[in-house]
């Protein structure tokens, strides 16, 4: 495609194509070309040769740098746009460029520093000329950077820039979603879910000009310049919660999590702060020191621990590893753990002869690592290796080494071992339970089945041990002191109810939100009170705070607005509590009604309460005339789980019936059948026929409708009937 001679030099010079480099139109249509070729090498090559006879052009500078990240040449990258910024200091395309190599490298800050100076020069008029335009470059080098910032959990940083592109009208609507998406389904952590404006002053200070000349820079996306004169105000307003508040917003955007921490716990500090506030802003701080530190200590790291197995060589070592393996197979405390050999092979590694899980001594037993048993090799003699996170390896390591006669290395990998919260790893906690020796019969109706029972006894294990522990279990989130340390000074109470604040809201298991209620309690806090707002939307109530809405009082349109935003953001309990509101207002619609059983049904954690839900979702259904199938899906997965064969037999012929051509319930379908080990596509071809472009085969439930259909079972069903799997045609 010809270039227009009056377009803006692609180079970011702020010029006419015409008025800077007309001798490189042809060159530049060629390169275009190569490009949209998806030649990208020959086009580097190209620029290269061009560099070499025309050297310093921004032009030619700008797309090498461009073609270099392309193709992943990062290194080249770097020194490429390192040279264009060192032509062109202040262009605002050398800066982009410069911020995305150091965002690739890891330096987020100074990408942030480096893209605020180009949004900056982008927006100036040069002395005697025209201002320059946003040009579509800069726009793709911002929608790279909140990709990068994103995956690097510096959310301030990207969504500053999502919201600098909606508010300038950069890019198109669907491109700035997209981003937007991006950033929300990057794991932001509760604390900064909720969005922080920037604050006006209040008052005739002496100090408001600056304050408010700041604020104009910072509203018109001069960050850097904003903080500069903020931070020159610490030592006339050190009492202004507005000023702390700015700094701290304006220090995520610029991917400055420290000083943005140092700020907020500024704001919590200050006397004249709601108690609700400065826990929140004690929690956004927390959450920045960990987005400046993700390894801060304590942390609980993963081990691997090695130890020789004293066997005898030849056949008589084959001999005794075995007699090794048949004492844990008899210990108590062992199990043996299916492994795929394939994934080892297929990384060169030399798979374990057998793998075990190790618990401990409790009643139920905790998981406490895994076990590997290596045969001798060519290159070494025959080991046993220990994982598991370290404190857990450490208790399960004297009962092995007594199985086993051996005697276990230190851990070698040490800080450079991959780690968790010590909170996530309590809250990961897994119990041995112990299904029944025969296959469970068909669960009465209203009673708890077995599968019910033991994810109930898992559940009370995990939350038993979970408020047993962690009071007194040092936290990096509290400078590492234990909850009850902290409790002792008043930031310290911040950061508990911070931690205690957001655990409640946000826990995905309604269990875990229960546990995190009871825990309140065992530290001697003060129950959450409840608020009373009708408006919880128009009164701009941070989202942290709806799971305390008294939601019988909240109107009706908020109440929605309440249960999907809390959905959307992962406010699980308010998004629940909402939910059971509105499924029992008088002037909810059916519409209402099904979106709030939906929530409900979702997070119910018992297949008797499913099961009810999932009878007024039908009767919903049918006020709405909805297509039922997926409730068939939902419901057969309650029933297969409960054993009730005679309902499972009724769901599968209502999905063949009913259903049959419906990708979408095939779909869902196929994934229940996956979950309880049948495979459709192999049941489908040994029958005969084929697999239906959904990826599922629905079998067909004739016969005795009191006996459940198994995989490759001889079915009767009636007299001349051919025995066939069906498949929609």
């Amino acid at each position: 495609m010809a270039i227009d001679t009056y377009a803006p030099c692609p180079g970011g010079t702020g010029k006419k194509i015409k008025f800077c480099c007309a001798d490189l139109v042809g060159d530049l249509e060629q390169l275009d070309k190569l490009v949209e070729g998806d030649q990208i090498s020959a086009a580097l090559d190209q620029v290269k040769r061009l560099e070499e006879k025309s050297p310093g052009r921004a032009c030619l500078m700008a797309t090498r740098t461009k073609l270099e990240l392309a193709s992943k040449r990062y290194a080249e990258a770097t020194a490429s746009s390192t040279a264009f910024l060192s032509a062109f200091p202040d262009n605002p395309l050398a800066l982009g460029q410069s911020a995305v190599t150091d965002a690739i490298a890891g330096r987020m800050q100074e990408a942030a520093a480096a893209f605020d100076r180009a949004r900056d020069k982008a927006l100036e008029k040069p002395a005697g000329g025209e201002g320059r335009d946003v040009s579509a470059e800069l726009v793709r080098i911002a929608a790279t950077l909140v990709q990068a910032a994103a995956q690097l959990g510096h959310v301030g940083f990207a969504q500053g820039i999502v919201d600098w592109l909606t508010d300038a009208a950069l890019g198109s609507e669907d491109d700035r979603r997209l981003l937007a998406s991006i950033v929300g389904s990057s794991g932001v952590p509760p604390a900064l879910r909720t969005r922080v404006q920037l604050e006006e002053a209040s008052g005739d200070s002496p100090w408001r000009p600056d304050f408010d000349t700041a604020l104009k820079a910072a509203r018109a996306w001069r960050l850097s310049k904003a903080l500069t004169t903020f931070r020159s105000l610490k030592g006339v307003a050190g009492d202004s919660r507005e000023l702390f508040t700015n700094i701290a917003v304006i220090c995520e955007m610029l991917a400055r999590p420290f000083e943005a921490s140092e700020a907020w716990v500024a704001v919590a500090r200050l006397k004249d702060v709601a108690h609700d506030d400065a826990v929140e802003a004690m929690g956004r701080a927390i959450a920045l020191e960990t987005e400046a530190d993700p390894d801060r200590s304590p942390l609980v790291r993963f081990a691997s621990r090695a130890a020789a197995l004293a066997v005898p060589a030849g056949e008589e070592g084959t001999t005794a590893i075995e007699l090794l393996e048949d004492k844990l197979r008899h210990a108590g405390n062992c199990d043996p753990s299916p492994f795929d050999r394939a994934q080892w092979v297929s990384r060169g590694a030399v798979p374990p002869r057998s793998a075990w899980r190790i618990y401990d001594d409790t009643s139920p037993a905790r998981l406490l690592a895994t076990l590997l048993v290596f045969g001798r090799q060519t290159d070494r003699e025959p080991e046993a290796v220990l994982q598991g996170f370290a404190p857990d390896v450490d208790t399960a390591r004297p009962t092995v080494e007594s199985l086993l006669a051996c005697r276990f290395a230190a851990d070698e990998g040490g800080d450079a071992m991959p780690g968790t919260g010590p909170t996530n790893w309590l809250m990961g906690s897994q119990f041995r339970m112990q299904p029944p020796t025969a296959p469970p019969g068909p669960t009465p109706a209203g009673a708890a089945s077995v599968f019910d029972t033991l994810l109930d006894e898992q559940r009370q294990a995990i939350w038993v041990r979970f408020l047993d522990v962690w009071p007194d279990t040092p936290l990096p989130e509290l400078l590492g002191k234990t909850p009850r340390e902290a409790l002792r000074d008043p930031q310290g109470v911040q950061r508990v109810e911070a931690l205690v604040t957001e655990g409640e809201a946000t826990s995905r298991r309604p269990d875990a939100c229960d546990a995190w209620t009871a825990m309140r309690g065992r530290l001697g806090m003060p129950p959450a009170t409840t608020i009373e707002s009708p408006h919880p939307l128009e009164d701009s109530l941070p989202p942290l705070r709806w799971h305390r809405l008294d939601m019988g009082k909240v109107v009706i349109d908020d109440l929605r607005g309440v249960l999907v935003t809390a959905l959307d953001a992962g406010f699980e309990r308010a998004a629940e509590r909402a939910a059971e509101s509105l499924e029992a207002r008088a002037d909810a619609t059916p519409a209402d009604r099904w979106e709030a059983l939906g929530v409900l049904e979702d997070r119910a954690t018992s297949s008797v309460r499913k099961l009810e839900i999932i009878a007024k979702l039908r009767a919903v259904a049918a006020q709405l005339k909805a297509n039922d199938g997926m409730l068939d899906v939902a419901e057969l997965r309650v029933r297969m789980q409960r054993s009730d064969e005679a309902e499972t037999m009724r769901l599968l012929e209502h999905l063949r019936r009913d259903h049959g051509r419906d990708q979408q319930v095939l779909q869902a379908f196929a994934e229940v059948m996956m979950e309880a080990g049948v495979d459709l596509s192999a049941l489908a071809g040994r029958a005969g026929g084929a697999a239906p472009a959904g990826g599922a085969a629905l079998p067909a439930a004739a016969g005795d409708p009191g006996k459940l259909w198994t995989p490759g079972g001889e079915k009767p069903g009636p007299a001349g009937e051919k025995k066939v799997i069906w498949t929609p045609n």
